[in-house]
């Protein structure tokens, strides 16, 4: 019996995934809750595990290939004889844990190391891991990989020496972020403000509560909760438009969403009622997502709903950029690196610690003169720390 396995509904809202990468080929035998290929919708990669056990008949679709919900996605010789089974599909895959292989069940790893040592051929069995618990980690892959080190290094050497292009697939994570960010600079007409901020007394007070927390509190929830506070004075920059309905819908929810780099590309994890959070509530809440997104463990609605979006690359943040807007919002702001520079208060040259910010939006809706305003009023409350205490100005 041919068991006609369909693509499940792995989301709310999503009506078709694109094939990453086949985990069987046919003629496998594969059981039941093995994984079978992995999919990647508009805001996560899952696994889809197989429903029974037999043998795979056949694959329908290449790696690459975009495949509807409720499309046939591969046959399974069951042995089963009863016609009611052969069109059978489990109803939601949730991107959480990936089902685990075999004898890989007691290994502790994220998803995107198991990934990677499948593309590698590595058992993970034979890895020690140094993470917590026993767990392997992507500098515990490297490691096993580099042996022997001395011998793989000329060969390399050789190999890239030898070729002069290498073609890398445009697909998954990558074109998903490509069609994203086109739509963006083609739909919506950017320009960016640029401004620096002296932050100064808010390297003071994260030191400070540093040192005597023993914490590790970084710049960005003050600059989450000074980005509201702007907002709330000009709501037109947590807005969206509606052209289809001919509106603009401003928010008065701050759903902030925090761009993070992973290795499988740009996420952008949303803390959602940013507004309702407290500095350190907004410190934890960026901590987790922001390890759930490196590890693979973001769940699809902690991606959605976002009204206003932060990039930024830290230390590396450069002394300007001019973000891409994370469509349909109409602004998104940039964050560069903090550093000592001179600048000149009353009327003498003075070391102060210095960023700068930029500003991309959305000319459709916003203009110059209210994104000034906008960064004009984020800066008084990045300059000056203490009224983040004392709410709306």
């Amino acid at each position: 019996m041919v068991f006609h396995f369909k693509l499940p509904d792995i989301g709310e809202g999503v009506v078709e995934g694109e094939i990453i990468k086949w985990l069987v080929s046919d003629g496998d035998s594969v059981r039941e809750d093995q994984p079978l290929v992995e999919v990647m919708t508009d805001k996560a990669t899952v696994e889809i595990p197989s429903p029974v056990a037999g043998k795979i008949h056949k694959r329908h679709g290449q790696e690459g290939t975009m495949v509807s919900v409720g499309a046939v996605l591969v046959e399974i010789e069951t042995g089963n004889s009863s016609p009611s089974q052969q069109s059978e599909t489990i109803e939601k895959v949730t991107p959480a844990h990936p089902r685990l292989p075999r004898h890989e069940m007691d290994v502790l790893a994220t998803p995107a190391v198991r990934r990677l040592a499948r593309e590698r051929g590595i058992d993970l069995t034979q890895i020690k891991g140094t993470g917590p618990g026993g767990r392997i980690t992507m500098e515990d892959l490297n490691s096993h990989r580099a042996e022997p080190k001395k011998q793989r290094v000329s060969e390399q050497t050789k190999t890239r020496s030898e070729r002069q292009e290498e073609l890398v697939p445009y697909r998954g994570r990558r074109r998903k972020i490509g069609e994203r960010m086109s739509e963006s600079k083609s739909t919506a007409p950017h320009y960016t403000y640029v401004e620096e901020v002296d932050v100064t007394e808010l390297s003071r007070v994260r030191s400070i509560y540093n040192e005597m927390s023993g914490a590790r509190l970084t710049y960005l929830p003050f600059i989450v909760k000074a980005v509201i506070e702007g907002l709330r004075k000009y709501p037109l920059l947590n807005s969206s438009l509606d052209e289809d309905n001919g509106v603009i819908r401003v928010k008065y929810y701050y759903n902030i969403g925090i761009a993070t780099a992973t290795e499988d590309g740009l996420l952008v994890p949303v803390i959602k009622n940013a507004d309702q959070k407290s500095i350190l509530e907004l410190a934890k809440e960026i901590a987790r997502l922001s390890e759930a997104a490196k590890e693979g463990k973001i769940k699809v609605e902690e991606l959605k709903g976002s009204t206003f979006t932060i990039t930024s690359l830290g230390s590396l943040g450069g002394l300007m950029a001019t973000p891409i807007i994370n469509y349909p919002e109409v602004a998104i702001l940039g964050l560069h690196k903090i550093a000592p520079r001179p600048v000149v208060r009353d009327n003498q040259v003075v070391i102060r610690e210095m960023m700068n910010i930029s500003l991309s939006l959305d000319h459709r809706v916003i203009d110059g003169a209210i994104a000034a305003q906008f960064v004009a009023h984020l800066r008084t409350f990045l300059e000056n720390p203490g009224l983040l205490a004392l709410g709306p100005l």
